[in-house]
């Protein structure tokens, strides 16, 4: 179903319930994980804070396998409704319990729900408003997401400070509310009956991915950014802090910076109209965060240091926001909920191996050479995709019928 591009996503009603809730729901996970990090610092340093990571990142992973085959072969109501039910009721365990076993186990569960739950709302949303209009809510519920995590994150140190216990219930009841508005939704993704499912499909994700001939490129160099970026993520304190002097509040300054940045690539991103624009927007946002590393990497005050926050932030929102409309759009509707479940499940087996190569380079290279190599390098990769999709005869035939409709 196609629908007029002057049509706003907010005439539907499941969106003006989805995408508020959703961006409420974002806000609590960044309040609890404020709340969380406090609590695991207390049982045994970075050790601890370590767990923690990889408690949110491994199941993820792990459900690579199985939560698109779930999202895709059952009705999305059922699946969005005991998704959420589950993480409010691990959110309240959470809130009662304080060992750190007994909260790296919850974690787990918690992000097995997400695992589900996210593909689900991925593959519901482009149904709700049709094809035309993907980009536009791709680019909304990210910017959405994006002020909520920032106000989340601020409000979190307000909430755990009035109560520990208080901040993670906050974090329940925002999984009930969407609990409820996945209840209330009206449109409906459900296994067309008849279909035999395809053989093999625990990897049909990937398969589908690498099938097309943009995707193929286009994903992969995804990867390699977000190895980048949350490499120097984790030296990027220490540059703050220590070479420039900024102090906790410098930093904090600098998140919220490259947070506003990510708002707006994603909102300007979700304007954009056809694969070639977006493809051109990937292409761009790797080229703009590999460039960014480098100018933090050489700052010499707290202008220019800023300047390149917002400039990563842009770049990182336009590139997630192109990405995600390009995979939804370029995969049969009744494969999404796999191929969704796989991009997610690869980015974060990506975010774990760059706290790896991220500690291992601000060991031996030191922070700003850290920060100088990995932008050069993913400058590097940026023209190198960049020629690749160029080469590519998907994109020649893109551009002609691009020219054509205009």
């Amino acid at each position: 179903m196609k629908q007029p591009l002057h049509v706003s996503i907010w005439s539907y009603r499941d969106i003006r319930l989805v995408l508020p809730a959703r961006a409420v729901s974002y806000a609590g996970d960044s309040i609890a994980l404020v709340a969380l990090m406090l609590r695991i610092s207390d049982h045994g340093g970075p050790a601890a804070i370590t767990a923690l990571l990889l408690a949110f990142a491994v199941p993820t992973v792990a459900m690579i396998p199985f939560a698109g085959r779930i999202v895709d072969g059952y009705d999305s109501r059922t699946v969005l409704v005991w998704a959420s039910l589950l993480q409010a009721a691990v959110a309240v365990g959470l809130a009662f319990c304080n060992g750190l076993v007994a909260t790296l186990a919850l974690v787990c569960v918690l992000q097995l729900g997400q695992a589900v739950e996210g593909p689900a709302w991925g593959a519901l949303i482009p149904r709700i408003v049709g094809e035309e209009l993907v980009g536009r809510s791709t680019g909304a519920s990210q910017a959405l997401i994006g002020v909520a995590t920032l106000a989340g994150s601020g409000l979190g140190g307000v909430l755990v400070g009035w109560s520990p216990r208080g901040a993670l219930l906050v974090n329940a009841s925002t999984f009930t509310g969407l609990a409820l508005i996945a209840g209330l939704v009206r449109t409906r993704r459900r296994p067309e009956p008849g279909v035999v499912r395809e053989r093999g499909s625990m990897t049909a994700g990937l398969r589908s991915i690498f099938a097309d001939d943009l995707l193929r490129i286009l994903v992969p160099s995804l990867w390699v950014f977000i190895l980048v970026g949350e490499a120097v993520n984790i030296v990027e304190v220490f540059l703050i802090t220590d070479d420039l002097g900024l102090g906790p509040t410098g930093y904090g300054v600098v998140l919220a910076a490259q947070g506003a940045g990510a708002i707006a690539g994603a909102w300007l991103t979700g304007r954009l109209k056809g694969h070639l624009d977006r493809s051109r927007a990937v292409l761009l946002g790797m080229a703009g965060i590999g460039i960014s590393c480098v100018l933090m990497g050489l700052a010499g005050n707290v202008v220019v240091l800023l300047i390149g926050a917002v400039a990563i932030g842009l770049a990182s929102g336009t590139l997630n926001a192109a990405v995600s409309t390009l995979l939804v759009t370029r995969t049969a509707e009744e494969r999404r909920g796999r191929v969704i479940a796989a991009l997610s499940g690869t980015a974060r087996a990506c975010s774990l191996l760059a706290l790896l190569l991220g500690g291992a380079a601000g060991a031996v290279l030191g922070t700003r050479p850290t920060f100088v190599t990995a932008g050069a390098l993913a400058a590097v990769a940026a023209v190198a995709a960049a020629v690749l999709v160029l080469r590519s005869r998907l994109w020649t035939k893109d551009s002609a019928a691009e020219a054509l409709s205009h």
